[in-house]
């Protein structure tokens, strides 16, 4: 079993972690009661490299109204008619980034997210061809970038800092990469996976 299998095979076999209580906190205060929150889809693509696996990031338009210029996951809420969420999560990923992706080619998922801009948002796996080729829809992402998973998971990359949101301060995670720095619902889809997947290196 070669290094890429065994990651698979630790993620598809470990207990499923679970998000800080705290961040569901948050999001509630924020989501008024009674609120729905409406469905949406990411894509997490890992990328064959060296032997291991690196993560497709995008950086988001600066012009969204919805955290612009935040590093994410190429995904988005769901439509009327996408199949299940799954089908959501590939259809974003086609027409953000260009990135074919088929449902064979999903290895899971992680638990379902809610954020305070009104969604739950549910995360999938998948493994995609490292020779990809990205057409990025300037109307959605700026740029897109791939980071080592030994990097992105390792536990040590994780930090917590302090942010102020409408006058109150809360901790979140945030990941620095190169020139970026991940944090918000992205973060902690990333130390949710880190939990669950992540292994001592050798």
């Amino acid at each position: 079993m070669n290094c890429q299998q065994q990651i698979i095979t630790r993620f598809l076999l470990a207990p499923q972690a679970s998000y800080d209580k705290s961040h569901t906190t948050r999001v509630r205060q924020y989501i008024r009661d009674g609120y729905q929150l409406k469905p949406a889809a990411v894509l997490i693509p890992l990328v064959p490299r060296h032997d291991s696996f690196s993560m497709i990031f995008t950086r988001r338009a600066q012009h969204l109204k919805h955290h612009p210029g935040q590093v994410s996951f190429p995904g988005g809420r769901f439509e009327p008619q996408d199949i299940d969420l799954i089908d959501t999560a590939l259809r974003e990923t086609h027409e953000e980034t260009g990135i074919l992706c088929n449902r064979d080619s999903i290895i899971g998922q992680l638990p379902s997210l809610p954020t305070i801009s009104g969604y739950i948002v549910t995360p999938y796996l998948s493994v995609i061809s490292p020779d990809y080729r990205p057409e990025l829809d300037p109307n959605e992402v700026d740029e897109l970038f791939e980071a080592p998973i030994e990097h992105v998971l390792n536990p040590m990359n994780i930090r917590i800092q302090k942010v102020t949101l409408k006058g109150k301060t809360h901790n979140i995670y945030s990941v620095p990469f190169s020139k970026y720095s991940i944090w918000g619902a992205t973060a902690q889809m990333l130390k949710v996976l880190s939990d669950q997947l992540w292994y001592e290196q050798n």
